[in-house]
């Protein structure tokens, strides 16, 4: 199905601090596949901080290598494959941007977020099962 997964922003947040909020199911294949973040989410997670409404910096980032992620960049192929998700169906640009990371990169994608979850793509996995 996939050459391994990337986690969407919340995820990432939840391996680094509160495990125990994914799903048996997530928490295999964060066992057993290839894994990877985008650095989308670095941009996401790094302007939350600055708001305040959570905390993050470069450890979390270390935290993911040394748990032998791989970080993936906002391409041309992802750039490309981001029109094709549409703003009515998933409104956060940056969630539109991390599911087109996954999807130019053959990759599933691990989240939480209601919205994307609701597209019933075969490719994204529920972080909470």
């Amino acid at each position: 199905m996939s050459n391994g997964y990337l986690l969407d922003s919340q995820v990432l947040m939840w391996v680094n601090e509160r495990p125990s909020r994914l799903g048996k199911g997530a928490t295999q294949i964060l066992k057993f596949q290839d894994l990877f973040y985008s650095t989308i989410s670095i941009a996401e997670l790094g302007f939350k901080s600055k708001s305040g409404k959570l905390q993050f910096g470069k450890l979390d980032i270390e935290r993911w290598h040394d748990l032998g992620m791989g970080e993936l960049s906002f391409g041309r192929s992802a750039a490309s494959e981001f029109a094709s998700f549409h703003a009515h169906q998933v409104p956060d640009p940056m969630d539109r941007q991390i599911m087109a990371v996954a999807r130019a990169n053959g990759l599933g994608l691990i989240t939480a977020d209601r919205r994307i979850l609701a597209l019933n793509l075969d490719w994204v996995v529920d972080a909470t099962t």
